[in-house]
């Protein structure tokens, strides 16, 4: 009897004790990087403008901006500077990044083959530069974002001897950064 009432007792400071125990803490729960809103602003608009390429504009990436290329052919007529409707889409997504990532900044730079006088090209470069940036501003992105630069024939990116290449040569370039 003295046995079973010893392992009563035992059993009894054991439950008791048991019963007296904290929970063991919980450790928080785990938290990742790749929380929504924690992209940067670059990486923001480079999601914006994914599409582009399938438009045919080239898009390159540097370490603090987004280089957008489209060519003259696409953009503009033989000796116009008004926006062809064909680059309307593309410059519409351009637009709608920069509204969506407020920090952006735009320049954009036009270039031209060397056909023609010098001058002439340095004129019609500046214009067209200067046409995309007003279309972009008619979608709503506060001018004093953007600035137009025209460096006519000076920067080649192909051979001006064949036609390909003065082709590659007409183009706009859209430099998008972020501050």
């Amino acid at each position: 009897m003295k046995s079973t009432a010893l392992i009563a007792f035992a059993s009894l400071a054991l439950l008791s004790a048991c019963a007296t125990q904290q929970p063991p803490a919980e450790s928080p729960p785990q938290t990742t990087s790749s929380a929504p809103g924690a992209a940067s602003p670059l990486a923001k608009l480079k999601e914006q403008l994914a599409a582009l390429e399938s438009m045919g504009l080239k898009v390159d990436e540097s370490a603090d901006a987004l280089r957008v290329t489209m060519p003259g052919a696409l953009a503009f007529a033989s000796a116009s500077s008004v926006v062809q409707p064909s680059a309307q889409e593309a410059l519409d997504r351009i637009a709608t990044a920069m509204t969506a990532v407020a920090p952006s900044k735009l320049t954009v730079v036009g270039h031209t083959d060397s056909a023609g006088g010098n001058r002439y090209n340095q004129s019609l470069s500046e214009t067209r530069a200067k046409a995309v940036v007003a279309y972009i501003a008619g979608k709503g992105v506060e001018s004093t974002r953007m600035t137009a630069e025209g460096r006519g024939e000076e920067a080649p990116v192909a051979d001006n001897a064949t036609a390909k290449g003065r082709a590659a040569n007409r183009r706009v370039e859209l430099l998008l950064s972020v501050q």
